[in-house]
C-alpha cells in the first residue's frame, strides 16, 4: 500500500469507527457526535474532489474512469448530513460509506490509482491533504421540505429504490 492510500484508508477507518458510536444501542443517534462526524466526513470528501482528483486528473492528463460515480456517491453522502439525523438515514450512510470504501480501496481502485499516478508528488500531495479545511456547515435542518429533498437526493444517487 502506498502512502496516499495508507492515509486515506485510515481516515477511512476511523469515520467508519465514528459513525459506529453515533449509532446508539438503544435505537437512536447521538446528535451532538454526528454533528462532530459529519464535519469529518465532508472534510474527507472535500480533500477526495478539490485535492486528489484534481491531482490524479493532472498528474494523467485525464479523469479516472469511475469519477462520476465517486461524484454521485459524495452527493448522496453529503446529503444524509444535512437533516436532523435519524437512525435509517444513517443506517443508509453506513451502508453507502461501506460499499463507497470497498471501491476506492480495492485493487486498482481510487487509492491505487492515486498512488501509482501520484508517487512522484506525494509528500506534495499529502502535505495538501494535512492543511485541507473543515468545511463550515449549517446546523441541522428540519420539516417537510428538508425530508422530501433528502429523498429525492436518495432516489436521483441510487441510495433506496423507493420512495
Amino acid at each position: 500500500m502506498g502512502r496516499i492510500s495508507a492515509v486515506l484508508t485510515a481516515m477511512h477507518d476511523e469515520l467508519r469507527r465514528d459513525l459506529d458510536a453515533c449509532l446508539l444501542a438503544e435505537g437512536g443517534v447521538d446528535v451532538e457526535r454526528f454533528d462532530t462526524y459529519r464535519h469529518a466526513l465532508l472534510r474527507h470528501i472535500s480533500l477526495e474532489e478539490q485535492v486528489l482528483m484534481p491531482a490524479l486528473i493532472a498528474a494523467r492528463g485525464r479523469p479516472p474512469d469511475f469519477r462520476n460515480g465517486l461524484r454521485k456517491d459524495h452527493a448522496g453522502i453529503a446529503a444524509l448530513c444535512v437533516p436532523m439525523p435519524e437512525r435509517e438515514w444513517l443506517e443508509n450512510l453506513k451502508d453507502l460509506l461501506d460499499e463507497h470504501y470497498r471501491i476506492e480501496e480495492e485493487p486498482g481502485g481510487f487509492l491505487d490509482q492515486c498512488d501509482e499516478a501520484l508517487a512522484a508528488r506525494a509528500e506534495t500531495v499529502l502535505a495538501a491533504i494535512a492543511r485541507h479545511p473543515t468545511p463550515a456547515l449549517a446546523p441541522f435542518k428540519r420539516g417537510r421540505p428538508v425530508r422530501d429533498q433528502l429523498r429525492s437526493v436518495m432516489l436521483a444517487t441510487g441510495i433506496t429504490g423507493s420512495e
